[in-house]
């Protein structure tokens, strides 16, 4: 039994070590969108929206920027368009665009003019980005911002994980800015039906496989991060006599997506399965296994596993390289 819980943990801590090392900055981030009507518009993008109802980074963020432009606005051109980079505390620059004008098209509004001028800010952390969008240095200067964040805080939302996009007016009545739209911006959770080939290695054996799966992924921040699965390997080889040997695991497991780009996942995974069916002598009763997959290409999976046979007397090796799963 020893070596039976020294190989489990060997695995479960490859995999945390793995989910650890896995996380990374670029996740997609929620949306705070202000519109100052014809003054300024300004997007918040976070990690978790919910983050700024326990702190005021993005507010000091935003006062600081403010009091840096009264410093330099005598050296910010008045007639031409340009982008100010301000990363908080390290460093301001200015820089000259090329555009004469911006333009979006809708038809709702037809063809209407945009700002001409933009703010990007963020923090040393990359926990937040702000990007403000102006034609008139005044429009920036004139902000109220602890108010402004102080109101756009209070009508958020309880914390959601899903990724979100909030847009805010400001109100001709009160004058404040208030929430007018709430959406998800990206995936929900959803079932997947998938299947597959493999090759195993198996005590000097080679066997091939079909596999079939059914997951159920769930969303977190726009990215696909769990999923929770059962699987069913059809694993075949043949006899002497050239006839077919048929044996059938069946798995249930969990996934985690270590990567923060949609459309590049890197699932890393643990799983138990048992046989259900089986012929000749590969396997004996009882047998159960254990074991790891990691996709390594787009559709390429790497398992290594360890068999218990007759209910964990003995412990044995494998190896599975999938196709599709």
């Amino acid at each position: 039994m020893k070596p039976t819980i020294t190989s489990f943990f060997l695995l479960l801590g490859v995999f945390c070590f793995g989910n650890a090392f896995g996380q990374n900055e670029g996740a997609p981030r929620d949306t705070i969108h202000f519109n100052g009507s014809d003054r300024f518009a300004m997007y918040i993008l976070s990690a978790d929206y919910h983050k700024l109802t326990g702190e005021d980074q993005v507010e000091i963020m935003l006062v600081d920027f403010q009091n840096r432009l009264k410093e330099i606005q005598g050296k910010i051109p008045a007639s031409s368009a340009y982008t100010i980079d301000y990363q908080y505390q390290s460093k301001i620059e200015i820089l000259k665009s090329n555009k004469i004008a911006n333009f979006s098209i809708s038809n709702e509004k037809g063809i209407t003019e945009d700002f001409l001028n933009e703010a990007i800010i963020t923090d040393p952390n990359s926990r937040y980005q702000v990007n403000i969008l102006f034609n008139e240095l005044e429009a920036l200067l004139n902000v109220d911002f602890k108010s402004l964040m102080a109101e756009i805080i209070s009508e958020l939302p309880e914390k959601d994980r899903y990724l979100r996009y909030f847009e805010y007016q400001l109100d001709n009545q009160s004058n404040k800015a208030k929430l007018i739209q709430n959406r998800p911006s990206g995936y929900l959770d959803m079932l997947s039906l998938q299947a597959g080939v493999g090759a195993n290695v198996y005590r000097s054996k080679f066997l091939t496989d079909f596999t079939g799966e059914l997951s159920l992924q769930l969303n977190q921040k726009g990215i696909l991060r769990n999923q929770f699965y059962v699987s069913n390997n059809l694993m075949f080889s043949f006899a002497e006599d050239n006839s077919a040997v048929i044996n059938n695991f069946t798995n249930i497991g969990y996934r985690r997506n270590l990567s923060n780009q949609r459309d590049k996942p890197n699932w890393l995974g643990i799983e138990l399965g048992t046989i259900t069916k089986r012929s000749g002598d590969i396997f004996q009763s009882n047998t159960m296994r254990l074991g790891m997959n990691w996709q390594a290409g787009k559709h390429i999976t790497l398992s290594p596993q360890m068999y218990f046979n007759g209910f964990f007397k003995q412990v044995s090796p494998g190896f599975r390289i999938g196709i599709g799963l």
